[in-house]
């Protein structure tokens, strides 16, 4: 089957029927990436072209349910980065933790879950899970359902476990998950300290009083303007010296960032709220 492409004109008409139907704005999405992933959908669900696609979107709500789902870009393995979480494990946890009071750790998109498991496994580790409030926030309710059940592809086994091991000398990843017939499940007894929000597009009802932001390789997939307007999310849900977490490929510059965080580590994407 040959590949279905969206023109620009159908894309602009998707996004406005998303926005009319359900108040969801994607205008400012990478142009590129979005039309993939809606590109997709048309494909798997058998849809002629996008005008078949947006009148099955305005009344089925489960191919809505479906297309958030798609549009979160899932993290792709366990422990992802091991470089970053070695200095989670060595210096950040250790140092920052404990007296902390309640330290509040945000994912603002769990997608498929492996940031919010490896967190807290390192966590448990370290024997300071208990004293950490996880809040996790997606915009796709079944991205929810799925890291709640802890949920994972078994195919990912085999990566997860080499990242593991570069990070721990003694002890398996196998410690905290199990098989059930062809899929895998992590054990949930590591979140069950967890807040799920279903969050909107914009993330208006944003957490307060946060430590720790983990948000890595997930902004690349916007343009400048909804970079700059998570960012500044990010900074007012922070605490005083929080701090945020992004991708290697990602950095904060936007006008007047340098007075907003400073950058801790480079290698790791480790910025710092500053103090005021």
């Amino acid at each position: 089957m040959n590949r279905y492409e969206l023109g620009i004109v159908d894309t602009r008409n998707i996004i406005k029927t998303l926005q009319d139907v359900y108040d969801y704005d994607f205008k400012n999405y990478a142009l590129t990436f979005f039309k993939r992933r809606v590109e997709k959908i048309i494909i798997n669900n058998n849809l002629k072209d996008a005008d078949g696609f947006i009148r099955k979107i305005e009344t089925d709500k489960g191919l809505f349910e479906q297309f958030l789902q798609e549009i979160c870009v899932e993290n792709t393995e366990m422990f992802r980065d091991p470089s970053l979480w070695r200095v989670l494990k060595e210096e950040f946890f250790p140092q920052i933790v404990p007296g902390n009071g309640n330290f509040k750790i945000w994912f603002p998109e769990v997608s498929s879950g492996e940031e919010l498991f490896s967190t807290a496994i390192v966590l448990k580790k370290l024997n300071l899970l208990k004293d950490v409030q996880f809040i996790a926030s997606s915009i796709s309710e079944l991205n929810i359902e799925k890291t709640t059940k802890g949920l994972f592809d078994p195919k990912k086994d085999e990566v997860n476990e080499a990242n593991f091991t570069r990070i721990y000398n003694e002890g398996d990843l196998s410690d905290f998950y199990s098989h059930e017939e062809d899929k895998a499940y992590w054990d949930t007894s590591l979140i069950e300290n967890t807040k799920f929000i279903k969050q909107n597009i914009i993330f208006d009802d944003y957490p307060k009083g946060v430590k720790l932001v983990l948000f890595r390789n997930q902004m690349i997939y916007y343009n400048q303007i909804l970079q700059e307007r998570f960012t500044k999310i990010i900074y007012n849900s922070l605490v005083p010296g929080g701090h945020f977490i992004i991708g290697n490929n990602e950095k904060i510059d936007y006008w007047n960032s340098d007075k907003d965080f400073t950058l801790i580590n480079a290698d790791e994407g480790i910025y710092k709220k500053k103090l005021v």
